[in-house]
């Protein structure tokens, strides 16, 4: 079953940072990691990233080094994001 990223995506540079955000091994990607996975620059990496806001989501919870997180759209949102979400919500109603 081909999931909406490889319906869409043509390019061979793009597909890498993709099948890199699609490896079950990591629920989310720095932009150095796919840097490293792919071969690509990270400026690249960064540059399909941004191009694909309907495909690629940002982790609303940066990692330990407060750097950016990227996942596919189509993974299930965790339960850390989750939480994020609600106290980035709360706080926001509380002001």
């Amino acid at each position: 079953m081909s999931s909406e990223w490889e319906a869409r995506i043509v390019d061979p540079k793009e597909g890498k940072v993709f099948e890199a955000l699609s490896d079950p091994e990591w629920d989310f990607r720095t932009v150095a990691g796919v840097s490293k996975a792919t071969g690509l620059l990270e400026g690249e990496v960064a540059t399909v990233l941004e191009k694909y806001p309907d495909l690629i989501r940002k982790s609303p919870v940066r990692d330990a080094n407060g750097r950016e997180l990227y996942t596919l759209r189509s993974r299930s949102i965790t339960t850390q994001e989750f939480l994020a979400q609600a106290r980035t919500i709360i706080s926001k109603s509380v002001m």
